[in-house]
């Protein structure tokens, strides 16, 4: 089987790159995802943090028995659905370990990985070559890929790049720019990504309410290597509080908040305290934020948007890919 490899990430701007060759790409509302293939025809899909996702994802597994064996695709799972792509119904996809479920699940709402580059190939190592060259490859391996595996598109017109951010047809959260002069880093946030919508994510330090029945979410960030407050959300549907609640859990250790945060805080008259339960900062959400961010916090309320479970808080400490 072929080594596994860290992948290259991308960190957040306010606007696409167009002085020099870039590249690219729009980025799709799923999971990234490594796919290897050994030399015996073993597969294996990985998350970014290298956990396993072929038991969740059989159909992919069983496409991408039919690509050549010694190939490590990067890309990112997608499920197909509303004219676009279903998030939620991926997300699914990792609540469910007996296999009969995840069975007819794959039946129901098929899973596809949209590659966007080659590592290994042919018993060679691709990572050094240039972004042109890697891409050449992909289009040559994925000429007449199966049902289930696909090509990412890919545009070196910034204008082009422009109308997915502009238009922002279903399932597509931002556009990926990369230097077609640049090799694939492992780790390094090279690459540049721009959001299609205002957004962000953070971790879950403490709820209003009680885990029981939490009414909205007090959210953190880390850095220096320390959880810091950044902000909450307005309360949110009884759906999402439902499905939390299953989720949250007490604190395992001593919790990195005191268990009354200052009013200002959140954006509130200074001098007054205000209480909250403390849980495990283990989850990661994505809330829809405002322009109004100050010293390190959100001075508004944010809006509940989805859990992120294919992240976890240290991939939030310089920014997410």
């Amino acid at each position: 089987m072929v080594e596994k490899v860290a992948v290259m990430l991308s960190r957040s701007v306010d606007v696409l790159p167009t002085e020099g060759p870039w590249a690219y790409e729009p980025k799709l509302d799923g999971f990234r995802c490594l796919l290897s293939i050994s030399e015996f025809g073993d597969v294996r899909l990985d998350s970014r943090r290298a956990k396993p996702l072929g038991r969740c994802f059989p159909e992919v597994v069983a496409a991408a028995r039919l690509l050549p064996p010694g190939l490590v695709l990067d890309g990112e799972l997608v499920i197909p659905g509303g004219g676009g792509v279903d998030f939620a119904a991926l997300q699914q996809r990792l609540r469910y370990s007996l296999p009969a479920r995840t069975t007819q699940l794959s039946d129901q709402t098929p899973a596809s990985l949209v590659a966007f580059d080659v590592l290994h190939h042919d018993g060679h190592d691709l990572r050094p070559a240039l972004y042109d060259e890697r891409r050449t490859v992909l289009e040559a391996v994925l000429n007449e890929a199966p049902r289930g595996v696909g090509l990412m598109p890919m545009t070196i017109d910034p204008r082009a790049a422009g109308a997915w951010l502009r238009d922002q047809p279903p399932g597509i959260e931002g556009v990926v720019a990369k230097r077609r002069d640049q090799r694939y880093r492992p780790g390094a946030r090279s690459w540049q990504k721009l959001r299609a919508r205002d957004s962000a994510e953070a971790v879950i330090g403490g709820v209003f309410g009680s885990l029981e029945q939490p009414e909205a979410l007090v959210l953190g960030h880390y850095r220096g290597g320390r959880l810091r407050v950044v902000g909450r959300t307005s309360p949110f549907p009884l759906a999402a509080r439902a499905e939390l609640r299953s989720l949250l859990r007490p604190p395992r250790t001593e919790h990195p908040w005191p268990p009354r945060l200052p009013s200002s805080r959140f954006g509130q008259t200074p001098g007054g305290e205000i209480e909250y339960t403390q849980v495990e900062p283990e989850l990661v959400v994505e809330v829809e934020v405002d322009t109004a961010f100050e010293q390190g916090r959100w001075r508004h309320a944010t809006r509940y948007l989805r859990l992120r479970s294919d992240l976890a808080p240290d991939d939030l400490a310089a920014d997410t890919a």
